[in-house]
């Protein structure tokens, strides 16, 4: 009988092992070999365009989420004039301890939730030369036209789940976000669009609607694929220019160094 039993559980510890990473993609199938390559020498890839002819957003992975972000801005809203993409490559051993019982798409999808885990998020702002606070507060909020403050939802997967917040950005003030998030057993992701006007002092600066944010996280096996993409559509002013273009750059850096700090 204990033969049995050791046997049943050796075959059970063998099944579970046997899935593990079954849901992974390989980082090969989802970019181009050449955009692997500079991956692997430099850890990431960025393609900003600003103030150019619409250009495509060329650096998104070959996986269900990365193209759904990519195609998301709004057919028939005038087209964004910046637009950035990061790709960075990571290895689940530098994430944390590397300990496999985190760095799971099932966690990435509760990092991606904990929107208040991301006040005191820091920043190399460009502009003031210096390393700053980018969110002074940041919590999950009742609803687009309730403000009041509720605790993060992790429970669960992130599959169509829609939540509101609050973040009071170093240059932007208070700002408030809907964030709609998707996940497959590979992937998560989650988008930010701006559920009202974004003032920089007193210019209105971005129409509602108009500054999205994505992140999507893939699973490669022993590596984290994270793909960033923010666009946005705001008047050609010289007094915004420098402020717009600085800022959503820093964003997306200090989101992604947010992201590996959590596990």
């Amino acid at each position: 009988m204990k033969l049995k039993m050791r046997m049943f559980f050796a075959a059970l510890a063998a099944a579970v092992l046997s899935t593990e990473g079954m849901y992974a993609f390989t980082a090969g199938e989802l970019v181009s070999s050449d955009v692997l390559r500079e991956l692997k020498e430099k850890g990431s890839v960025e393609r900003l365009s600003y103030k150019e002819d619409f250009v495509e957003p060329s650096l998104v992975p070959h996986s269900p989420l990365s193209g759904k972000v990519a195609s998301s801005w709004p057919e028939g809203s005038k087209k964004p004039v910046f637009v950035d993409e990061e790709l960075y490559l990571v290895s689940k051993a530098k994430l944390g301890t590397g300990d496999s019982a985190r760095t799971t798409i099932d966690y990435a999808s509760k990092i991606l939730r904990s929107i208040s885990k991301m006040q005191g998020m820091r920043y190399y702002s460009h502009s003031e030369k210096k390393w700053d606070t980018l969110y002074k507060e940041a919590y999950c909020i009742e609803g687009p036209d309730d403000r009041n403050r509720v605790a993060d939802d992790i429970s669960g997967d992130a599959e169509g789940k829609v939540l509101y917040c609050m973040q009071k950005d170093n240059s932007f003030g208070k700002m408030y976000s809907r964030v709609e998030y998707h996940q497959r057993p590979d992937e998560v992701s989650a988008s930010f669009v701006n559920l009202a006007d974004v003032y920089v002092g007193p210019i209105k600066a971005v129409d509602k609607g108009n500054l999205r944010i994505n992140i999507v996280i893939m699973d490669c096996g022993d590596d984290m694929l994270v793909y960033m993409l923010v666009q946005s559509e705001f008047p050609a002013l010289k007094i915004l220019e420098k402020t717009m273009y600085n800022s959503f750059s820093a964003r997306l850096e200090a989101i992604y160094t947010w992201f590996c700090s959590q596990f």
